[in-house]
């Protein structure tokens, strides 16, 4: 994670207690080789992390900081799996506090 800005405080509705957050980040990965050489690299933006939903989380894929040299499939192919985990895992922490508080 390269930056995070956003907003937390805690709310009562009818006497309880509810914490609510909104984040935005923006997050640099590098693709490597075997040889651990980075092949690509580049940004994302995650612009709308809040506790209030847990729909569709928009990631931006900002393009190559560092494009590959040869064919981009594979890296491209890397780049699409790494937003799949990042969406899950942002899926997962958004569930996680919301079962907590």
């Amino acid at each position: 994670v390269k930056d995070i800005t956003g907003d937390a405080s805690v709310a009562t509705t009818s006497g309880k207690k509810r914490y609510i957050f909104d984040y935005h980040c923006k997050v640099k990965y590098d693709i490597l080789d075997e040889g651990d050489d980075v092949v690509a690299s580049g940004a994302m933006k995650l612009p709308d992390i809040n506790s209030g939903s847990l729909e569709e989380l928009e990631i931006e894929v900002l393009g190559w900081k560092k494009a590959p040299k040869e064919d981009t499939s594979d890296a491209t192919e890397c780049r699409n799996a790494l937003v799949d985990e990042i969406r899950k895992s942002v899926y997962s922490f958004v569930g996680d506090f919301n079962a907590q508080y």
